[in-house]
């Protein structure tokens, strides 16, 4: 009679238990738990991986190359036919650098599906907030590469609407290198127009959404026909409000029907729908900062992509296969001198307001 492996597990789970006290199984099912993360790390990061068809070398880019034999790790390395160097699946991924166990890269994963702060899932992984803070992010990064491509052929209808989000300068200024251009403010009190940044968002008749951020205050006509034109095929039916930049651009597009609506009318809905998903999703961090704020409209697009239909676990699997094969261009260092989008404004502030002077050029 043949017996399961996960049956035998669990009869030696059960049978060893009883025995030990309180303190020794605690260690035991934590370093049980342990296992199984990394077990679960390893075969989520390694599937699929010997046949990628988006393989490509991470020097050159060329997706020209041959077997060469493998590495000190057992790990196939290829010989790349564009610039003659060697490579590894691994090579300038996102955990090919990092010294963490696969055990904490996984529970990192599942933190990640959860949406938990970054204090709570460095301390879930036993890391300090600077490395939960560069694997977050380096995650975002590599999830927004996996995103799918908006279009809107010949026929097919969308809603397009801006959604507007206050700027922000969160983070810890007293490490910072200047300060901030204006006074702090409560959530209560309201903001200039020009303090607000404006974000291009669109959904589709099929569902799929895109997100572009367009810059600051109302949306310009410039902005909107560089955002818009690979994505409207000749021929699409818009559906927007009725602000003038839309009648401007989308004709000049060649859309086949632009209905412009009054908000009464509850014509673009679905758009609307999405903005309070969007703003919900963004409010659960209680801010985010501007020079964050792609990052984490990426994370929203995902969850809105891949959460369908999905348990916790199999997210948390998908994410590691995703960063697994992700690549990444950012350092610790670019990410913690980002500047901020759209400065331009606090520069010609800079002219008549000290504040914003003291904060670019140090002296008021």
């Amino acid at each position: 009679m043949e017996v399961a492996m996960e049956d035998v597990l669990t009869q030696l789970t059960r049978q060893f238990l009883p025995q030990m006290t309180a303190a020794e199984k605690s260690r035991a099912l934590r370093s049980l738990k342990a296992l199984i993360d990394a077990e679960l790390f390893e075969l989520a990061a390694s599937e699929g991986a010997e046949d990628d068809p988006d393989r490509a070398c991470p020097w050159c880019g060329s997706p020209h190359y041959v077997k060469r034999g493998r590495d000190g790790r057992g790990r196939q390395r290829f010989l790349c036919r564009g610039c003659a160097r060697t490579f590894t699946d691994a090579t300038m991924r996102i955990f090919s650098t990092t010294k963490l166990d696969r055990s904490a890269r996984m529970r990192f994963a599942e933190c990640h599906v959860d949406m938990l702060p970054l204090r709570e899932s460095a301390e879930k992984c036993g890391v300090c907030l600077k490395t939960a803070f560069f694997m977050r992010h380096r995650l975002l990064e590599a999830m927004a590469k996996r995103m799918p491509a908006f279009r809107v052929e010949a026929g097919g209808g969308a809603e397009l609407d801006e959604c507007f989000f206050r700027e922000r300068f969160k983070g810890n200024r007293s490490r910072s290198e200047s300060g901030m251009p204006r006074k702090p403010r409560t959530r209560s009190q309201g903001t200039d127009g020009h303090e607000k940044i404006c974000v291009l968002t669109g959904i589709n008749d099929a569902g799929d959404i895109f997100y572009e951020i367009a810059g600051r205050g109302g949306l310009d006509e410039a902005a909107a026909r560089e955002l818009l034109a690979d994505k409207l095929a000749v021929g699409a039916i818009i559906s927007t409000d009725r602000a003038h930049v839309y009648r401007r651009v989308l004709p000049a597009l060649g859309v086949g029907a632009h209905i412009a609506s009054k908000r009464e009318e509850h014509a673009i809905n679905r758009v609307n729908s999405l903005h309070s998903q969007m703003r919900h999703f963004i409010g659960r961090f209680r801010g985010v900062s501007t020079r964050r704020l792609e990052n984490y409209l990426a994370w929203f697009k995902w969850t809105w992509c891949f959460k369908v239909r999905r348990s916790a676990d199999e997210l948390a699997e998908l994410i590691v296969r995703q960063a697994a094969r992700g690549t990444y261009e950012k350092t610790w260092r670019q990410y913690k001198v980002t500047p901020y989008p759209f400065y331009e404004y606090w520069i010609k502030q800079a002219k008549w307001d000290s504040r914003a002077r003291r904060a670019i050029y140090g002296v008021a």
